[in-house]
């Protein structure tokens, strides 16, 4: 029953569209095999690892997974006793290889963001060593290369010296004027591996040697020269040569490949499990997807909700709310309205988030823990076993009853339809009661006055209906809660001008109890759009009345600014002249710093300073009213080192005072009470971005030095000085920015930074520092 129920709701179109965003076959064979998982708590691991994965992909980049191909077929190779993995084999082992490394390497440089993410990698090692052995013998077009053994290199030498020889006896020939007339084209090929020259039949005995095959026409025959069969044999002889060469160097790296069989193993299915992740995460985002939060529970709360095979432009989303005091949702309304929609969107987002899919809805939408989705949704007729309409819907009505459990969703579109209206009804009421006595979560669509007012009329059954708009005769396509649907057929047959008689003839015939059915949904909608009208008014003015209140206080704030601004101004006067006089102080004990009789002076005279300035800071705060503003978070520590500006040196926090922005400082024999306005971090990571690289920031020495441009002897003056000033500023990370070009500058610098007395370990810059174009260099 699932299985139709899957086939109903179209499951397998939204699979086929992440199969076609998976690489691997082994993927693609687990997405057609997935299902609603039956552990929540494994669920619930899978949902939290795509939601870090999604904001990786988003924010950080994600993973590049480009060259991911099936290694396993290479495992099932060596398994075999004798065989060896060919060149071409090679090549893509190191590829896929060098994805997993680069991949996990990305992961490490943001585990601290996303440890989920990180977590995948962390048990397994990369096999770069044997990354970068393959390397040294095959290139990246999947070619064997000439140092992969001497006894190689020495084959494809004399290769090339004999290949030589063949061009020149062959130019020789070409360009021999009495025998121009004879050769067809100037141009030497191939034929049974040898080397001919094409040459006019008529004159093919003016060339001697070995014909060894004609043109379709026959005007053409292809021969090898006398001169060069020897060295043709001789060519043979060494391509044999190779190829057996090739063949042992191919057996050794087998081998060695061989003996890391189980890490390569470990590796192949992380990989698998990359790229299933990989392909969710790419759907989610190609389709504005998000993790919903499930709940164990048997409730659905759907909030911004669309169809993901629908065009999102097209489509109108729903929201609504089932399961809290409601067992069913009985959604009424016109044909095309959009009432099958809403069963589709909310089993197929079910089944969706429930696999481990993101689906297309806000966050904060809610999925319960179901353990199965049952639907019977469209038209069943069944010729091949002889159903009609009705039959195939009592079949399948009768296989969910049977199926279904307090944990099921349950989806009926239509019930009771194809029958007398009367049966039908009675059909659909007994069924509802059903599901709800079971307490199964349903969401059932009907046309019948009947049922409309048993639900209406009965607990644990919640109305609803899709809206129409019968001045246009169109649906709108928009759900609405609460309500049931009112008939629409008799109004619309009279808006397409159906004659009156014919309307009013019609009515006569609808009894008086399905009459007042009608009068009471009417009647429901009526006031159910007058409180919509209401509530809308309401907010509107909430919205004026907040934007008036904002806008008063931000006028507020402004005269207080403004009023406050001439007596700051003043203050700021006086205390900048403090501050020359402070700094006048420091120079004054910098002088008399080695008499030791004058030290204690100069400290009276220091501790007289800033008497007088904390007294004058005091007045300043009873005077001048604080300008309203956000409070900026300092993080000064105790006994941390700081700049002071105003004295252009570097002290260390003795005291953090209060709530008054100011900082008590040692400063040499100095102590001194300052804002927090005149010190700054000496170490601070800027993330803002400058060119690709991040920028620390500092008073005098910038933690970054650009050596863009300059020859090799500039560079290295120029870097000399700046890690002297650096490491008296105090810090001890710098960037040093040489860009790629050659790479010739960078080599220089790595291997000045490797003897550099300063230097204790240096790296490339990760991608979002700016990569190989900069170094970044730690201080000892």
């Amino acid at each position: 029953m699932e299985n139709r129920s899957y086939e109903v709701l179209e499951f397998h179109k939204v699979i086929n569209k992440i199969i076609d965003l998976a690489k691997l076959e082994a993927t693609k064979e687990k997405f057609l095999d997935l299902d609603i998982m039956k552990n929540k708590g494994e669920l619930d691991k899978e949902l939290a690892l795509l939601v870090e994965f999604i904001d990786f992909y988003k924010y950080d980049d994600g993973l590049e997974l480009t060259n991911l191909s099936d290694i396993g077929k290479f495992l099932r190779t060596i398994d075999l006793i004798g065989s060896y993995l060919s060149v071409e084999d090679l090549a893509e082992l190191r590829k896929n290889l060098a994805v997993y490394r680069i991949s996990k390497s990305r992961a490490k440089n943001i585990k601290d963001k996303y440890g989920l993410v990180w977590n995948i990698f962390s048990d397994t090692e990369d096999l770069k060593d044997l990354e970068d052995f393959i390397s040294e013998v095959v290139d990246d077009e999947g070619n064997m290369k000439d140092t992969a053994s001497l006894g190689l290199r020495d084959i494809r030498r004399q290769k090339s010296n004999i290949n030589v020889n063949i061009k020149e006896k062959f130019d020789e020939i070409i360009n021999n004027r009495d025998l121009q007339k004879a050769i067809q084209e100037k141009i030497v090929t191939k034929r049974n591996e040898r080397y001919v020259i094409p040459v006019k039949t008529e004159f093919k005995s003016l060339v001697k040697g070995i014909e060894h095959d004609r043109s379709s026409t026959g005007s053409t025959v292809y021969i090898e020269p006398l001169n060069t069969v020897s060295l043709n044999n001789k060519l043979r002889e060494y391509e044999a040569k190779e190829r057996e060469e090739i063949r042992k160097v191919l057996i050794r790296i087998t081998e060695l490949i061989r003996n890391k069989k189980d890490e390569i193993a470990l590796i192949k299915d992380l990989l698998e499990r990359l790229d299933f992740i990989n392909a969710k995460v790419l759907y989610s985002i190609e389709n504005e997807c998000r993790v919903p939060k499930v709940v164990n529970k048997e409730y659905l709360k759907l909030v911004v909700a669309r169809h993901p095979l629908i065009d999102r432009e097209k489509m109108v989303p729903i929201n609504f709310e089932l399961g809290d005091n409601d067992n069913i949702m009985l959604i009424t309304g016109p044909n095309t309205g959009g009432k099958t929609v809403t069963q589709k969107i909310a089993g197929l987002l079910t089944i969706m988030a429930l696999s481990g899919i993101p689906i297309p809805a806000d966050e904060k939408t809610e999925i319960g823990f179901f353990g199965s989705v049952l639907a019977d949704i469209g038209d069943e007729q069944s010729i091949e076993q002889n159903l009609s309409s009705f039959s195939a819907h009592i079949k399948n009505i009768k296989e969910i009853l049977e199926a279904a459990n307090r944990r099921s969703l349950v989806l009926i579109d239509e019930i009771g339809s194809g029958t007398d209206p009367m049966e039908g009804a009675a059909f659909a009421m007994s069924v509802i009661d059903y599901l709800n006595q079971k307490n199964v979560k349903s969401i059932i669509t009907t046309h019948y006055s009947e049922v409309k007012a048993h639900a209406f009329n009965t607990d644990g059954i919640k109305s609803a209906s899709m809206e129409f708009n019968v001045e246009t005769l169109l649906p709108t396509y928009r759900l609405l809660e609460g309500i049931p649907g009112e008939s629409n057929a008799l109004i619309i047959a009279g808006k397409y001008g159906i004659n009156e008689e014919i309307i009013n003839n019609a009515k006569s015939y609808i009894s008086e109890e399905n009459q007042k059915v009608e009068k009471m949904l009417i009647s429901i909608k009526e006031k159910t759009d007058e409180v919509e009208k209401l509530k809308i008014e309401l907010e509107n003015a909430k919205e004026e009345m907040e934007s008036r209140k904002q806008k008063y206080e931000a006028d507020i704030i402004t005269l207080e600014n403004e009023k406050n601004q001439i007596v700051k101004e003043a203050y700021d006067e006086a205390d900048k002249y403090l501050r020359e006089v402070q700094a006048k102080a420091k120079n004054l004990v910098d002088k008399i710093s080695q008499d030791e009789m004058k030290k204690e002076e100069a400290k009276d005279a220091q501790r007289s300073l800033n008497m007088l300035r904390e007294s004058f800071r005091l007045e300043k705060e009873q005077n001048v009213k604080k300008k309203v503003k956000t409070n900026k978070k300092t993080d000064f520590q105790l006994g941390e080192e700081v700049f002071v500006k105003s004295i252009n040196q570097n002290g260390k926090i003795l005291r953090i005072i209060g709530e008054s922005d100011s900082v008590q400082i040692q400063a040499g024999i100095l102590k001194l009470v300052v804002s927090t306005d005149d010190i700054q971090k000496i170490e601070k990571k800027n993330k803002k971005k400058l060119g690709g690289f991040a920028s620390l920031k500092s008073t005098n020495v910038k933690g970054e030095v650009d050596l863009r441009g300059m020859t090799g002897d500039e560079a290295m003056t120029e870097l000399e000085l700046y890690l002297d000033r650096a490491m008296l500023t105090g810090y001890s990370e710098v960037y040093i920015i040489h860009g790629k070009g050659t790479m010739a500058l960078r080599t220089r610098i790595q291997e000045y930074l490797k003897k550099s007395k300063y230097i204790s370990e240096y790296r490339d810059a990760n991608q979002n520092e700016g990569g190989l174009g900069c170094t970044v260099a730690k201080l000892k």
